[in-house]
C-alpha cells in the first residue's frame, strides 16, 4: 500500500484506569453535560467514572448477569438505563446507590437499550422484538413484533427528534419508528436495507442525520437520514477486516487476527465521518477517513514504549469509544481498561514511500453526547459529504 506511518497523525495515551482484571467492558457512555461516564461490564455491574480523571466514583449493582448496554437520559445527566443478559433493564439515578426502577423485559438476554421521547420512554431489544416501557409509570406500553424478522442487536432514540427510534437487526434492516403512534404499522417511518446483518450503528453530524452502520462482518455503510437523502449511501468501508494496517500476526500459533469496527465520529472542519477501527486482539487502534470510494488511514493511537510508563494502553479487543468536548477520545474493552487519548504530533517517519504526508492534520471531532455538542458549538456546520 502507498501509505506509511509517516503520513499519519497520532493520538497519544493521556491516562488509563483498570476497572476490573477479570471482566470485559461491553459499553462506554457519557452523559449529556459530560459530568459522568459509565461502563457496562461482565461483572453484573456498571462503574461510574469521572470524565476528567477517570477516577471511579461508584459501582451500580443489581443485575444478576453481564450488563450488555447502557444509555444516559438525553436531558437529565444524573439518570441512565442499562440492560443485561439477565433479561431485565434498569433505570439508575447516580445520586443514589440502588436502581430506581426495574423492568422485566424477557426471559432471554436483552441486547440493547435506549431512553428517549423527552426521557419518558425506554426501548429494549430482545430477540426479534423491541419493547417500549413508560419510564415514569414502570409499565410496558407496547411491543414492536413485526418490524424485524430476526434478532435486533441495536436500538437508539434520535437525539434531536427524541420520539424517533432507530432499530438495527440481523435481518439486514435499519428501521425508523415514530413512538408517538399507537400502532406498529402507523409507527413505521422508513426502512434502510443495509445488505448485511446490522451489529450496531452511530448517529453523527449536524442534527445527527447521518447513520454509520457496522455489520456483523465488520463492513461499514454510511447512510443519510434527512428528508432529502433518507436511505442514500454516503460512504462505505468494505473489507475492513483484511486491511493491512489492521491484520495482526498471531505469533507462534500462526493464526492471523483481523480488523474490527469500534465506533464512528464526525469531524467538523472536513464535514466527513471518521471510523475508529481495532487491529487484531492486541488493542491497537487506527482512525480512518471514510468516503464513498475509499477509506484512508488518518491517525494511529500510540502506546508508550514498553517499560517507559506504568500505562500500557489496550492489550485486548476494544469494544466501545466516545469523544469528549475538546477532541479527547475515550476507549474501553475486553481488558477491563478505560483509556483516554489526546491528539499528539505526527507519528515519526519510518519510511519514505513518496506519498504526501498528512502529519499536520488536526481533528475537531464532534462530542458523542449530543447535549455536549449542542452546548459547545454555535453556528451552522457543514453536513457530512
Amino acid at each position: 500500500p502507498r501509505f506509511g506511518m509517516a503520513q499519519l497523525s497520532s493520538f497519544q495515551l493521556a491516562h488509563e484506569v483498570q476497572v476490573g482484571h477479570d471482566c470485559y467492558i461491553f459499553r462506554l457512555g457519557c452523559n449529556c453535560d459530560v459530568s459522568a461516564l459509565a461502563v457496562a461490564t461482565t461483572e453484573h455491574a456498571l462503574c461510574v467514572l469521572d470524565p476528567s480523571t477517570l477516577k471511579p466514583i461508584r459501582t451500580l449493582q443489581g443485575h444478576t448477569d453481564a450488563v450488555e448496554d447502557l444509555g444516559f437520559f438525553q436531558a437529565e445527566p444524573s439518570c441512565l438505563a442499562s440492560c443485561s443478559h439477565d433479561g431485565t433493564a434498569r433505570i439508575w439515578d447516580l445520586r443514589v446507590a440502588e436502581s430506581a426502577r426495574q423492568f422485566a423485559v424477557t426471559s432471554n438476554e436483552v441486547y440493547s437499550c435506549s431512553v428517549g421521547r423527552a426521557d419518558g420512554l425506554l426501548a429494549c431489544a430482545a430477540s426479534e422484538k423491541v419493547h417500549l416501557f413508560d419510564v415514569g409509570q414502570g409499565s410496558r406500553l407496547r411491543v414492536f413484533k413485526d418490524s424485524h424478522t430476526d434478532v435486533v442487536n441495536h436500538v437508539r432514540f434520535h437525539p434531536v427528534q427524541s420520539h424517533v427510534l432507530l432499530t438495527g437487526a440481523e435481518d439486514n434492516l435499519v428501521v425508523m419508528l415514530d413512538t408517538n403512534q399507537p400502532r406498529e404499522d402507523e409507527a413505521m417511518l422508513g426502512v434502510i436495507p443495509n445488505d448485511e446483518c446490522v451489529r450496531s450503528f452511530t448517529l453523527v453530524g449536524p442534527d445527527r442525520n447521518t447513520l454509520c452502520c457496522a455489520s456483523t462482518t465488520e463492513n461499514v455503510r454510511i447512510w443519510g437520514l434527512g428528508q432529502e437523502d433518507f436511505g442514500s449511501l454516503k460512504a462505505q468501508f468494505i473489507g475492513l477486516r483484511s486491511h493491512p494496517l489492521l491484520m495482526k500476526d498471531g505469533g507462534e500459533d500462526g493464526d492471523c487476527s483481523f480488523g474490527y469496527v469500534v465506533d464512528s465520529f464526525y469531524d467538523e472542519p472536513s464535514g466527513q465521518v471518521f471510523l475508529l477501527a481495532g487491529a487484531g486482539s492486541v488493542g491497537d487502534l487506527v482512525l480512518f477517513r471514510v468516503t464513498l470510494s475509499e477509506a484512508v488511514p488518518a491517525a494511529v493511537f500510540s502506546k508508550p514504549p514498553l517499560g517507559s510508563s506504568t500505562w500500557r494502553g489496550h492489550e485486548d479487543i476494544v469494544r466501545s469509544a466516545v469523544c469528549l468536548p475538546g477532541g479527547r477520545v475515550l476507549t474501553a474493552g475486553e481488558d477491563g481498561r478505560v483509556c483516554a487519548w489526546s491528539e499528539g504530533p505526527a507519528v515519526a517517519e519510518t519510511a519514505d514511500d513518496g506519498a504526501g504526508s498528512d502529519g499536520s492534520r488536526r481533528f475537531s471531532l464532534e462530542p458523542t453526547a449530543y447535549g455536549a455538542q449542542r452546548n459547545s458549538v454555535g453556528g451552522t456546520r457543514a453536513c457530512p459529504y
